[in-house]
């Protein structure tokens, strides 16, 4: 009975979630993981914070910045990008020049 409440709750929160959301960054131990994703064209990508330190997000295609999070986003707060182009981004922390990776975009 409890797998099937277990099933049952997943099923809620991914409808409620809806189709958009594509893939979960953790920020751990001053470092991004994964390093590298891949989505989909119009999906979101959420950025979860599981430091005691705060940190930001920094998205960039080429020398474009496409995407800023605020200057801190503090230990288990998240912040989210959906991606519309296709292409390579490169993502970094903007508090910690160490911390990098990238996201490529697909159709």
């Amino acid at each position: 009975m409890r797998l099937r409440a277990f099933w049952a709750s997943l099923l809620a929160i991914s409808l409620w979630l809806g189709p958009g959301l594509a893939a979960e960054v953790r920020i751990e131990n001053f470092a991004f993981a994964p390093v590298h994703i891949t989505v989909r064209a119009g999906e979101t990508v959420v950025f979860v914070n599981h430091d005691q330190a705060p940190h930001s997000i920094i998205g960039a295609m080429g020398k474009e910045e496409i995407f800023h999070s605020p200057e801190h986003v503090d230990e288990d707060e998240s912040f989210d990008v959906t991606l519309t182009r296709l292409g390579e981004v490169s993502f970094r922390c903007g508090l910690h020049s160490h911390m990098s990776g990238t996201i490529t975009v697909v159709p």
